[in-house]
C-alpha cells in the first residue's frame, strides 16, 4: 500500500479541516440570512395588520358585515400586489375580499409560514373588534423574493466553496513544500554520511524553529557517533597492538625452542616465557572484557551499605609488602565516625586497588601513598593520594581513556592503560566518578564520593 508524502498528508488535512470551517461558515451564514429575511418580511406584515386595524377597527364606525366586507375591499386594492389579507369571524369562517382570492389556513402561532398554491407565503395574524364581533386577521406576504435571494446564496456557495479551497489546496501544498524543503536538505545530506564519512554536518537554518532545532540536534548525533566511531577504532587499534606483543613473543619463543634440541632447563625457560606471555595476554583479555561489558549493558553491581573505613584498612594491608619492597610508605587514614555508603564491596575494592597500585608504581621509594575515607556532610569520600612525580596538566584530561598513558609524564612503562578506565567505569556504575588533581612535582590526588 502506497503511503502519501506528508506534503500531501498536510494538504489533505489542511483541505478536509477548510472545508468543514466553509460547510459550518455557509450553514450558518445561510440560517442567518434566511432568518434576517424573513425578519424583515415579518416587520412588513406586522405593519399592515396594524394598519388594517387602524382602518376597520372600533374607530372606523363600521355598523355591520356589509360594510365590513365593503371597506376590506377597498384596504386590499391598497396593500402591495402579491400581500393576501383574510378576516375569519369567531365561527372560522373566511370573509373573503376578492373572489379570486386564496382561502389559507389559520393557525394559534402569530406569526408562521404556509404554502398556497405551490407558493410560500409569510402569514401574521392579529385581532379585529368590529361591529360587535372579534375577527381575526391575517395578513400573508410572498416568500418568492426571500427563496430567490436563498437561491442565489445558495448558488454563490457551491461556486466560491470549491473555488476557494481548490486555491487553498494549492496555497497549501506551496508552503508545505517550501516549509519541508529543510527536511529534504537534512535527508540528502544524511545518506551522503556513513561510518567512513562522519565528519560531514548538516547546515542550521537560523529559523529559530523546530527544523533549526532538528538539525542540531541530528549534528549532536552526529557528534556522539563520530566520537563513539573514533573510540572504537582506537580502542581496537590500541588492542591489537596489545596483543599482538605477547603473541609475537610467544611465537618466536616456540619457534626458536623448536629449531633444535635443547637442554631441559632451556625448554623450561621457553615455557616460562610462554606462560607468563600467556597470563599477560588473560589480564589484557579480562579487561577488555571488563569494558565491553560496560560500553554494552553497564557493569552491574549490587549496591549494599559497606564500611569503607574497614575496606579502606583492608585495601591497605593488602597492599603493605608490596610498598614495603617498593620502599613507599603506605597509610591509611579513616573517619573518626562510621563512614558506611551504598557500594557495591568488591567493585570498590578493585576501585581502590587500582589507584594504590597506580600510586605506588609513580610513588619513588621514600614516598608516601595515603589511602583515607572521610565523612563529608551526606557523602563518605574515598582519597588516594601521592608524593609522585605527578601528572603533566595536558594529560589529565585524557587519563581515563583505554590504552592512553601518561607514563612518559610520570616515568614508567608499566600496564595496559586499561585500569584507570576500568575504574571510572565501576564509580559510574556507583553513581559517582573519579576526579584527578595533581600537577608535575606535587604528587596526586583521586577522589570519589559515595552517598553515606
Amino acid at each position: 500500500m502506497m503511503r502519501l508524502s506528508i506534503r500531501l498528508r498536510l494538504t489533505v488535512w489542511y483541505a478536509a479541516a477548510l472545508l468543514a470551517g466553509l460547510a459550518l461558515f455557509g450553514g450558518g451564514m445561510w440560517i442567518a440570512l434566511e432568518h434576517r429575511l424573513i425578519a424583515g418580511v415579518d416587520l412588513r406584515l406586522a405593519q399592515r395588520v396594524a394598519g388594517l386595524g387602524t382602518a376597520l377597527g372600533v374607530d372606523a364606525g363600521i355598523k355591520d358585515r356589509a360594510q365590513l366586507q365593503q371597506e376590506l375591499s377597498e384596504f386590499v386594492r391598497e396593500v402591495p400586489d402579491g400581500t393576501l389579507v383574510q378576516l375569519r369571524d369567531s365561527s372560522g369562517a373566511a370573509l373573503l375580499p376578492l373572489p379570486a382570492q386564496p382561502v389559507f389556513a389559520s393557525s394559534q402561532q402569530a406569526r408562521y409560514s404556509v404554502t398556497i398554491q405551490g407558493r410560500r407565503f409569510r402569514v401574521a395574524s392579529g385581532h379585529l373588534p368590529c361591529a360587535g364581533e372579534t375577527y381575526t386577521t391575517q395578513v400573508a406576504g410572498s416568500l418568492d423574493e426571500v427563496g430567490a435571494i436563498l437561491e442565489d446564496f445558495r448558488r454563490l456557495l457551491l461556486w466560491m466553496i470549491p473555488a476557494v479551497l481548490a486555491l487553498a489546496c494549492v496555497g497549501g501544498y506551496w508552503l508545505s513544500s517550501r516549509a519541508l524543503a529543510p527536511v529534504d536538505e537534512i535527508t540528502s545530506v544524511a545518506k551522503t554520511i556513513s561510518v567512513q564519512n562522519l565528519s560531514r554536518r548538516i547546515a542550521s537554518p537560523e529559523t529559530g524553529d523546530e527544523l533549526q532545532r532538528m538539525a542540531e540536534t541530528w549534528n549532536q548525533v552526529l557528534d556522539r557517533l563520530e566520537s563513539a566511531v573514533q573510540r572504537i577504532r582506537q580502542f581496537t587499534s590500541d588492542a591489537s597492538h596489545e596483543l599482538r606483543t605477547p603473541l609475537t613473543l610467544i611465537r618466536a619463543t616456540a619457534e626458536l625452542a623448536l629449531r633444535r634440541e635443547r637442554e631441559p632447563e632451556q625448554y623450561r625457560a621457553a615455557l616460562r616465557q610462554v606462560a607468563s606471555e600467556a597470563e599477560h595476554m588473560t589480564a589484557l583479555t579480562e579487561q577488555l572484557l571488563t569494558l565491553a561489558r560496560a560500553d554494552t549493558h553497564g557493569l552491574e553491581m549490587a549496591l549494599t551499605a559497606t564500611d569503607l573505613n574497614q575496606l579502606v584498612n583492608s585495601v591497605v594491608e593488602q597492599n603493605a609488602a608490596l610498598a614495603l619492597e617498593k620502599g613507599v610508605t603506605l597509610r591509611a587514614r579513616t573517619a573518626a565516625q562510621p563512614a558506611v555508603a551504598a557500594a557495591d564491596a568488591a567493585g570498590l575494592r578493585r576501585v581502590l586497588l587500582i589507584l594504590v597500585d597506580n600510586a605506588l608504581k609513580h610513588t619513588p621509594a621514600g614516598g608516601t601513598v595515603s589511602l583515607s575515607a572521610r565523612v563529608v556532610d551526606s557523602d563518605v569520600v574515598l582519597t588516594v593520594e601521592d608524593t609522585g612525580e605527578g601528572i603533566a596538566a595536558e594529560a589529565l584530561p585524557h587519563l581515563f581513556e583505554r590504552f592512553y598513558r601518561a607514563d612518559d609524564a610520570r616515568g614508567s612503562g608499566h600496564g595496559f592503560g586499561l585500569g584507570l578506565a576500568i575504574a571510572q567505569a565501576i564509580a559510574a556504575a556507583h553513581g559517582t566518578s573519579i576526579t584527578v588533581v595533581s600537577a608535575p612535582g606535587a604528587g596526586a590526588r583521586f577522589s570519589l564520593a559515595l552517598k553515606a
